[in-house]
């Protein structure tokens, strides 16, 4: 079943682009009030919000051992997340979407009549911190993936905090992927931000899910 293609490509995107954390670190003010704001992670007493920015609209573009572009809609810091992909790895073309409500995700191909259904506890985990205890949460998982925080760099107008290791680089800027690139023997796999809009109205019809298909329950992460 094609699903399971989507799954692999989409699955461990979603994690990543929901889930990550990023460094909060102090700006000058100036006159990009939103900016300023945007660039901080949730405050202490902000539970329940993976990310911290409200809302937005990002493309991904891939290259390496998989080629194609992505766009992600989410809402309501991150809980309501929504993933469309057009992905070609090994010669086979996938389009499909994920979709994350709190901590259960689904996935489907859009050219097959059933999906997979599953729930991520590290959306429930996250969901119970507050925003200091994020951004340590996820430092632990880059550092048991071999990667430590290495200061920040730019990238598309964003500070992003940068983690390294062996396997490769990540850019994180407010909770959100900005870029990844990973090597895995003689396998690079790069995927980075194209577009980016933060704190804009997004339709409530990418985070709904469709009648029309069969969801199959599979294990969680």
């Amino acid at each position: 079943m094609k699903t399971k293609s989507i799954l692999t490509i989409l699955g461990p995107a979603v994690i990543m682009l929901t889930l990550l954390g990023c460094g909060k670190k102090k700006n000058p003010a100036t006159n990009e009030t939103m900016e300023v704001t945007e660039a901080s992670v949730p405050d202490a007493g902000s539970k329940g919000k993976p990310l911290g920015v409200r809302s937005g609209i990002i493309e991904y573009s891939y290259s390496g051992d998989k080629t194609g572009k992505s766009t992600q809609y989410f809402d309501d810091y991150g809980v309501k997340s929504a993933v469309y992909a057009e992905i070609v790895q090994q010669g086979e073309e996938s389009k499909g979407w994920s979709l994350t409500l709190g901590e259960d995700q689904y996935m489907w191909d859009m050219n097959s009549s059933q999906g997979m259904k599953t729930k991520n506890p590290m959306v429930k985990q996250m969901m119970e911190l507050s925003g200091g205890d994020i951004l340590e949460y996820m430092a632990g998982m880059y550092e048991q993936m071999g990667m430590t925080k290495s200061g920040t760099e730019m990238f598309q107008g964003k500070q992003c905090t940068v983690f390294k290791g062996d396997m490769g680089k990540v850019l994180i800027w407010n909770g959100l992927m900005m870029m990844m690139e990973m090597k895995i023997g003689d396998m690079v796999s790069r995927q980075e931000v194209t577009s980016i809009k933060t704190n804009v109205p997004v339709d409530g019809k990418y985070f709904r899910i469709p009648e029309d298909l069969t969801f199959n329950e599979i294990p969680g992460f």
